[in-house]
């Protein structure tokens, strides 16, 4: 990355009130992950969910997707429009980050289906395989931790996509367009701290066990420095591709 990158955050949702002071906004939580490179990395935060976006699609860089409470099948007056954004972002070739809601919604916005799934509640820390190697010499096959909290799942992928992350329970958990998108549904930006406190807040929701045995999983470590790289090599590879197009 030769320039500092200009990464416009699309904020689809917010933390709960009822959990502030004690525990970060997506602000925060994006600013703590993001700083080991923010020399590299200028982050700004545009409230998506409240109707604001960019005035021009190239004020930015590149963008990021957050996370969201809601699902891209809800009538919401800001929904269409931020489908729309996406879809001018990509025909732009300008790349594209997303996490979590951030996923479901680029595989939405380009031709993909993301649905509130019948097998329930993914949650807590998950260890998938990552299946196809990315920039700066990111292999295939290594074994990727992350914290999870979602319901929806993307059950179809836009049709230039590849899945990078998977299981059976969720078979495309994060996925690439080679130079264009990448996107996981786990949150490389959640703490376990954060994580620990969503789980007692939904566990009538997601079933007492359930919320039990994915706060014990809380006891292993993520590979979030590993995503942070990916999104960073993404970044460079992407830019770098970019303009050598240009």
């Amino acid at each position: 990355m030769t320039k500092t990158v200009r990464l416009g955050v699309l904020l689809a949702g917010e933390t709960g009130i009822d959990m502030l002071p004690h525990n970060p906004t997506y602000q925060d939580m994006f600013s703590n992950f993001f700083a080991p490179c923010r020399d590299r990395i200028e982050l700004t935060f545009i409230h998506t969910r409240h109707g604001d976006f960019p005035k021009h699609i190239t004020d930015y860089d590149a963008y990021l997707v957050s996370g969201s409470r809601h699902g891209v099948y809800d009538d919401l007056p800001w929904m269409p429009r931020l489908m729309d954004f996406i879809r001018q972002v990509y025909d732009h070739h300008i790349p594209l980050i997303g996490i979590c809601f951030g996923h479901q919604a680029i595989a939405h916005a380009l031709g993909g289906e993301a649905v509130k799934s019948d097998k329930g509640w993914g949650t807590g820390v998950r260890e998938m395989p990552q299946q196809v190697s990315l920039p700066g010499g990111h292999k295939a096959n290594q074994m990727v931790k992350m914290l999870y909290m979602h319901q929806d799942q993307v059950i179809r992928l836009p049709d230039q996509a590849k899945p990078l992350l998977g299981d059976q329970f969720c078979p495309f958990a994060a996925f690439v367009i080679p130079g264009r998108v990448l996107t996981t549904q786990g949150h490389p930006e959640f703490t376990h701290q954060y994580l620990g406190a969503l789980l007692d807040r939904r566990k009538e929701s997601i079933g007492l066990a359930q919320a039990e045995q994915a706060k014990e999983s809380l006891a292993e470590q993520t590979d979030n420095d590993l995503v942070r790289q990916w999104i960073i090599d993404f970044l460079d590879h992407s830019l770098a591709t970019q303009s050598t197009a240009a």
